[in-house]
């Protein structure tokens, strides 16, 4: 046998060895659904990232008012426990099993990741000394936030630093189609479809309007339901006085306001009766810890799950220092 056919014969081999070693690290994906399914398979064929500086993107705000509305006032923590209330030794949160959307299926006990974490504010990479509270994403992007924040866990391809430019795009309003064509290409390669629609302007969102109530007046004038165009404006006038609400209430928050931080590491519990904690390091990671207890478990009859992903760390005073969770290991290249 010549070298050259040999050398075809051990590529072809080689070829098959790893097309068998795929199949079999997927094939442990099979008995999953959902976006954990595809999180087990990007687990299973992870591709290294590239890395880069931050910084704050400029010409990209929108002059209708924040994005994100998230503050100090929105923060969760009924009930607090000191830094040094406990000293267990953590699990691996990423051990537990995923629903379906992705969020975490609780278990008693101690859990811990360390992952890469984003700024919502432009301040200097140094976290202000003090606790971090978890709070809801809010605001009229927060949709397309916490799907970026649940979805680049999926593209472990994309750099840390890239994501980081669209979460500021995002953040401070930007449209879609304003935003520079690298960051549009991000958006498009994290973000799902209806999610990127969330993020064009005003321009192309009145353009479809326009088609849809076309579309509608039609359907109206063909089968003479007059009504329709009746209860599509009635239900438009709600969701504006529902919305004009917002502030007066976020403002009556607010008042309540504590004037000292809480010391770093202190928990946090959640609706549910489990705790969380952030310690970031710096805004590119934090070590994320939850406590989960038996009757939290017990109370939820095995039910109990938590998505990172969908809520902000919030430091505990005022101005708020902000940090959105991903689930990309702070390990993995950045």
């Amino acid at each position: 046998m010549n070298s050259t056919c040999f050398s075809v014969l051990r590529f072809a081999a080689v070829s098959i060895l790893c097309a068998l070693a795929a199949r079999s690290a997927f094939a442990q994906c099979e008995n999953k659904s959902g976006f954990a399914k595809q999180v087990c398979e990007v687990q299973a064929a992870t591709q290294p990232s590239g890395n880069g500086g931050l910084a704050l993107p400029t010409g990209l705000t929108d002059p209708k008012g924040p994005a994100i509305t998230t503050g100090l006032a929105d923060t969760i923590h009924p009930d607090t426990l000191p830094p040094t209330a406990v000293d267990p030794s953590f699990k691996p949160l990423m051990s537990l099993d995923r629903a379906d959307d992705g969020a975490f299926i609780l278990k008693v006990g101690f859990y811990e990741a360390y992952v890469q974490s984003y700024t919502l504010d432009p301040v200097p990479n140094k976290t202000v000394p003090g606790g971090f509270y978890p709070a809801p994403i809010l605001g009229r992007r927060a949709a397309a936030l916490a799907g970026l924040l649940k979805q680049i866990e999926l593209h472990p391809e994309v750099p840390q630093a890239d994501v980081q430019q669209l979460l500021f795009a995002i953040v401070h309003g930007a449209d879609l189609e304003n935003m520079p064509p690298a960051m549009q290409q991000t958006a498009a390669r994290v973000l799902p479809k209806d999610m990127l629609a969330q993020l064009q302007g005003a321009a192309q969102t009145k353009a479809m309007e326009k088609t849809l109530m076309g579309i509608l007046n039609g359907r109206i004038k063909n089968n003479g339901v007059s009504k329709a165009q009746s209860q599509i404006n009635n239900a438009a006038n709600q969701a504006a006085k529902a919305a004009a609400a917002l502030p007066a209430i976020g403002d009556a928050k607010s008042a309540a306001a504590p004037t000292e931080p809480a010391a770093r590491g202190t928990w946090a519990q959640m609706p549910g009766g489990f705790y969380v904690r952030y310690l970031p390091d710096g805004f590119t990671k934090t070590r994320l810890q939850v406590i989960v207890p038996d009757d939290a478990v017990a109370q939820a009859g095995n039910h109990l799950v938590f998505d990172p992903t969908q809520y902000l760390a919030v430091l505990s005073i005022a101005p708020s220092q902000r940090i959105g969770i991903s689930l990309r290991s702070a390990e993995a290249k950045r």
